[in-house]
């Protein structure tokens, strides 16, 4: 975390504009090489496209006027160049205006903000997943992948930048109407599918990833304003956007300054969305300067915590995702089910100027059933167990259900089998073996990183076996209770899905060809599950 507090990005989705020039750069420190670091610089490249060689896409009325006044509203930046004619808002200009900037950044303390206001599209990849596509001066709809500019690479080129505060704002909507655009055989498909529509894909820690318009909204212009929408009230933040009076407008303030007035701008009808998490303090400061500790500030853009509403000492502040600033003191705070009205929390809380609270911390999360599958082996540990019981693959089904009774606590039961052939006795004699184990317990998850788990487990159950010797018709059988103990480490892909691995410990006391006595195996497997 002391890494994010420092090095940390946002993409911002927006619905507005873009131009060109550029201002020399900044003197050098005042000092001997080797004495002082030189200071921090902060970069802007703005794009703004309102003329489309391929005209399939309709022209853009205030993009180029967006940027420029966009660049005039960053005019503490050391470094600003727009690009907005159209031999220099081409993909091939596009992309080397990109390069010119990366060499120009000096240290990972340096700030690169960017900015595209255009036409944004859907191109459908080899295998059908769908990728967002920024349209440039000449990209062609027709060849949208070769000729347009991919969401997913501007993001990876973001976040390879020698910088680590990276700020990227698109001012564009990928609906299929506003200012996007989609092949008309894609168009046709994307109104037959019935599962929602493709949100951003999880980037790294270093970009987070904020949306001024969602997926399936508009992005638009507006006359009266003579700007983007979104985009009018981002430039307006940046003299009026300081919520938490600390003498400084950051990327999170300008976004959530602007989130909301653009909601009650169109009347709802465009709804402006956060796709991940601001890590941290943001670090990204678009004007003014940290002058004194700010208000305190509670927020969260956490996917867990959308559409809850805050209230503190009976004031409501509104519907996250966002941030709101507050008086040092201690409050009442209560977090609700906008839609349901359901009390989510209620506590008291003690703020300090200057503190910031993640709300999504406070929710209780919903618990989730998982269903899993693991494939694994049943091994033998104890010396006992090893003379009479083989190495067996195993199968097992576990019905795990997550954040119940209690948040982190998981609650589960599950069936295994497993069954494999040995040699037992003096005369090494052939047998079969057969086991079922059917077990309930507890977990606990760690979340190790963003999609990483640890979860420690201990169950008690049954353990029944049957040994049957080749050329005998007798069996044997056996019954035990069992504890075990168990850590699993999981992957979460997706929202649905967990892949991992799986160890188990087992317990029993049994006598297995000699006195009664405490026995131990061990299973290993690999386990895949899917959340309902």
């Amino acid at each position: 975390m002391h890494v994010q507090l420092f090095l940390q990005a946002a993409l911002v989705l927006a619905a507005g504009g873009t131009s060109s020039a550029s201002k020399g750069p900044p003197l050098a420190a005042f000092a001997p090489a080797g004495i002082t670091e030189q200071p921090a610089q902060r970069h802007a490249l703005l794009v703004g496209i309102d003329h489309f060689e391929d005209d399939h896409f309709a022209e853009l009325h205030f993009a180029a006027a967006d940027a420029r006044a966009l660049a005039a509203g960053l005019n503490e930046f050391d470094d600003v160049r727009t690009l907005v004619r159209p031999e220099e808002t081409r993909r091939a200009a596009i992309l080397e205006a990109l390069g010119e900037l990366e060499k120009r950044i000096r240290s990972p303390r340096d700030t690169v903000f960017l900015y595209f206001s255009t036409h944004g599209s859907l191109a459908q990849r080899p295998g059908g997943q769908l990728e967002r596509e920024l349209v440039v001066a000449d990209t062609r709809l027709d060849f949208l992948r070769e000729t347009g500019i991919s969401v997913d690479e501007l993001i990876h080129r973001a976040e390879t930048l020698p910088s680590r505060r990276v700020a990227v704002v698109l001012a564009t909507c990928h609906a299929g109407h506003g200012k996007s655009r989609v092949p008309d055989a894609l168009a046709l498909a994307l109104a037959r599918r019935k599962e929602p529509l493709p949100r951003f894909e999880e980037v790294s820690e270093a970009v987070v990833v904020l949306s001024a318009a969602s997926f399936g909204d508009v992005a638009r212009e507006d006359g009266t304003l003579g700007h983007d929408v979104y985009t009018y009230f981002f430039i307006e933040s940046l003299t009026a956007g300081d919520r938490d009076g600390d003498g400084a407008v950051t990327i999170s303030e300008a976004h959530d300054y602007a989130r909301e007035r653009t909601w009650q701008f169109t009347k709802g009808e465009q709804r402006p969305a956060v796709e991940s998490a601001i890590l941290g303090v943001d670090p990204i400061v678009l004007h003014g300067q940290r002058q004194r500790n700010g208000l305190p500030v509670i927020y969260s853009y956490e996917p867990s915590a959308e559409g809850v509403a805050v209230r503190v000492s009976g004031q409501a502040k509104g519907v996250l995702p966002g941030g709101f600033a507050v008086e040092p003191g201690q409050k009442q705070l209560e977090l609700f089910d906008s839609g349901s009205n359901k009390l989510l929390y209620s506590g008291t809380i003690e703020l300090e100027r200057g503190e910031r609270v993640e709300l999504s911390t406070l929710i209780p999360p919903a618990p989730k059933v998982e269903l899993r599958l693991e494939g694994g082996v049943f091994l033998p540990l104890s010396t006992a167990a090893q003379q009479t019981l083989p190495v067996a693959p195993a199968l097992g089904l576990q019905l795990h259900v997550r954040n119940w009774p209690a948040s982190r606590l998981a609650t589960l039961a599950s069936l295994t089998l497993f069954g494999g052939s040995g040699a037992a006795g003096i005369a090494d004699q052939p047998y079969d073996l057969f086991g079922v184990q059917g077990q309930a317990g507890m977990g606990y998850s760690f979340e190790l990183a963003r999609g990483w788990f640890l979860e420690p487990q201990v169950q008690l159950g049954i353990l029944w076996m049957s040994r049957h010797f080749l050329g005998f018709t007798t069996k044997e059988s056996l019954t035990a209770g069992t504890l075990a103990p168990a850590v699993e480490f999981l992957a979460a892909p997706s929202d649905v899905w967990r892949v991992g691995l799986r160890v188990e410990a087992t317990l029993f006391l049994a006598q297995l060809g000699g006195p009664k006595e405490l026995q131990a195996a061990c299973r290993i497997g690999l386990l895949a599950g899917y959340t309902f």
